[in-house]
């Protein structure tokens, strides 16, 4: 191990990335002695605190992050169900169409022999809509 004057990285500098790293298969037990050779031991431990503290702020990101996504889920699916109802009430609406134009047309007929008014009709029609809906 290298004592007091080491040639590693100045304090609070990266060291170098372990060889091979851009491909994928680094050569760790290699990148481990040559750290231990460039590095002193407090160096190597404040490299270690550092990497530990990067790796937890990154998981507390991510953590974050998904529960963030997560709630944006849940409000999603909330307005899904609540448009979800609001079609079907309109799909129900839009059904009953065709009953009440034809409930209202026969109302119309009466409406001429009922009188000038025609209120007694109004009013039946209105109570039939009462005792169906």
């Amino acid at each position: 191990m290298a004592m007091g004057g080491s040639s590693g990285p100045p304090p609070g500098a990266s060291p170098p990335a372990p060889p091979g790293a851009a491909s994928g298969g680094p050569n760790l037990t290699s990148y481990a002695n040559s750290l231990s050779k460039s590095m002193t031991i407090q160096e190597m431990r404040e490299l270690h605190r550092r990497a530990t503290a990067d790796a937890e702020a990154k998981r507390t990101e991510l953590r974050l992050v998904l529960a963030s996504r997560y709630r944006e889920l849940v409000g999603s699916s909330d307005e899904v169900l609540h448009m979800q109802a609001r079609a079907k009430e309109l799909d129900d609406l839009v059904r009953a169409l065709p009953g009440l134009a034809e409930r209202l047309a026969r109302c119309a007929e009466r409406i001429p022999a009922a009188g000038a008014d025609g209120q007694d009709v109004a009013d039946d029609f209105v109570t039939e809509e009462k005792k169906s809906g």
